[in-house]
């Protein structure tokens, strides 16, 4: 399959991120609204109806319908996940397809700037910084492994490792080490994974 124009523009905004999830040894390359990575979500919302931010009647229907009905993400629950309207699994091939085509930008282009960037310094012009930041929102920014417990992302300023159970490591940290590389459709020309640093890089 291929991203649509909309997932793209969805991914651009930041409405949307992909996740790489382990389940019983398998991974999984899923798409999604960033918010529908965050394990236990019911926690949250109690948090509103503790601070007076929403109501019993509130609480009580946004648990319900949140996420399709799985209101905490977990083993047991995850293929039930994975059929939920606007839930999207792509191969690790399509990403890969995807993530070289023109309509993600020059890849090649842009990881070679980047590549002189950190080697001398050499500043980005606007339009490849742009195209950066773009080409990075097609980068996982989510790691979920269910058989090791481990919750690790990349959505800064958001606090989604408060989210998950007790017992779990998580973290808001790089997680690549932990992907194989067999995973990695990021890697096919080059790691484009430091592409993702370079806004915040000096």
């Amino acid at each position: 399959m291929r991203l649509n124009r909309s997932i793209f523009d969805d991914l651009y905004s930041g409405e949307k991120a992909i996740c790489f999830f382990v389940h019983h040894g398998r991974c999984y390359w899923v798409l999604d609204h960033k918010y529908n990575f965050s394990l236990d979500a019911e926690r949250d919302y109690k948090a509103h109806l503790d601070k007076g931010n929403i109501n019993k009647e509130q609480y009580l229907s946004a648990c319900e319908s949140f996420r399709g009905g799985v209101l905490k993400l977990n083993s047991e629950n995850f293929f039930k996940y994975l059929k939920v309207d606007g839930v999207v699994v792509i191969s690790k091939d399509d990403l890969e397809r995807t993530f070289f085509s023109d309509s993600a930008g020059d890849v090649l282009s842009i990881f070679n700037s980047v590549e002189k960037y950190y080697l001398s310094g050499v500043e980005l012009n606007a339009h490849d910084f742009r195209v950066a930041g773009n080409i990075s929102t097609l980068l996982p920014m989510f790691y979920i492994n269910f058989d090791r417990m481990i919750y690790m992302h990349l959505d800064h300023g958001r606090f989604h490792e408060d989210l998950v159970y007790p017992g779990w490591i998580a973290k808001n940290v790089d997680f690549n080490f932990l992907i194989p590389e067999k995973e990695k459709y990021w890697i096919a020309r080059g790691d484009c994974w430091k592409i993702r640093f370079i806004q915040g890089a000096v």
